[in-house]
């Protein structure tokens, strides 16, 4: 939050109070450019990994799709339809998560017997089922993707808010903090100054009184 130095009482208490506040808010900003260094690191590890599962699997999706086209030019797009809409929809998926450096992200792994196998009758193309086959084990690896992929934008948008969070310690907040503190410190050097100066002709007053008072005992004396 903003602070405004014409909202706070020029006291010495005050001043006190925001020292602490900007000592304390310093800190945070150091904790905060610390997190930010984190998050990229975790963000460069991410991306690496990411690549390296993307690759595997355009590398499989580039053989399977090799298969398939051979399989369509055996069976005809006819055929490979009809098995396509005979085929029911059972993949299912767990959802796990799991926590990276306080962020949650999702975790995705095949269920087990749960993708069904499309009626493929007898002396189908060979070239087909092993398109087939090789999806089904490509799906652990495509699904790995997925959960990185995922992982790098929440990582992203976490950077995003912690470096608002910096922007406005660094242009909002610290310089409202330094800015009352400097009013508040000159009101108090000019209340003192003030002060020394009502002090220093209190004083001279006071010695002035003094030597008159001394100088009509001086001169009752005399007579």
């Amino acid at each position: 939050m903003a602070v405004n130095p014409r909202d706070i009482l020029p006291t010495k208490i005050n001043l006190i109070r925001l020292k602490r506040d900007l000592a304390m808010v310093k800190r945070i900003r150091r904790v905060m450019e610390e997190k930010r260094e984190v998050l990229l690191h975790y963000i460069r590890n991410t991306a690496e990994e990411y690549n390296r599962y993307q690759i595997e699997v355009y590398k499989e999706v580039i053989q399977i799709f090799a298969l398939y086209y051979k399989g369509l030019s055996s069976e005809g797009l006819l055929k490979v339809n009809e098995y396509a809409s005979s085929t029911p929809e059972s993949f299912k998926i767990k959802i796990g998560t799991r926590v990276l450096f306080s962020i949650r992200t999702n975790t995705y792994t095949p269920i087990e017997g749960t993708v069904a196998m499309p009626p493929f009758p007898l002396g189908v193309s060979p070239y087909l089922f092993e398109s087939y086959m090789k999806l089904k084990d490509s799906l652990p690896l495509i699904l790995k993707l997925a959960m990185y992929e995922e992982t790098i934008l929440r990582l992203i948008e976490e950077l995003k808010d912690t470096q608002r969070l910096i922007n406005a310690l660094d242009h909002v907040i610290l310089p409202g903090y330094t800015k009352s503190i400097k009013y508040i410190s000159s009101v108090l050097d000019e209340r003192m100054r003030e002060d020394f100066i009502r002090l220093k002709m209190l004083k001279r007053k006071h010695i002035t009184a003094e030597e008159k008072e001394e100088a009509v005992m001086a001169q009752q004396y005399r007579r």
